[in-house]
């Protein structure tokens, strides 16, 4: 039996989580799944990229007697995990509460129409 590895939580993740106390109660335990879901695969996007640097790009597959270069696994899997990554992110974003679209405008834009009257 393996030991169940503790994630590494980055800066950027502890922000998000910061951001599940805006989701509403009702779309919590959602937001929390999609949340640990994105630390998963960033630590996975993360071990990924390290082999990819290390091994290079493109790596020589042998089947039979031939012989030819073809993209790592590993970056087709670095490709594949950050194109769900950012879907799952979306995700998680599109739980939070709407922004009032007087907090989304800009205070300069504001201030300009302001003087103008």
């Amino acid at each position: 039996m393996t030991k169940k590895k503790k994630p590494i939580i980055s800066t950027d993740m502890r922000k998000v989580k910061k951001l599940l106390k805006e989701i509403p109660e009702d779309r919590k335990p959602i937001a929390q799944g999609l949340y640990e879901e994105l630390v998963f695969m960033q630590n996975t996007m993360k071990n990924l990229k390290e082999q990819v640097e290390t091994d290079g790009a493109v790596s020589m597959f042998k089947q039979g007697k031939q012989e030819f270069l073809r993209e790592h696994p590993a970056l087709t899997a670095y490709n594949k995990t950050i194109q769900r990554y950012t879907q799952v992110y979306k995700q998680f974003i599109d739980l939070l509460p709407v922004a009032d679209e007087k907090d989304t405008q800009d205070p300069l834009i504001d201030f300009l129409e302001d003087k103008g009257e």
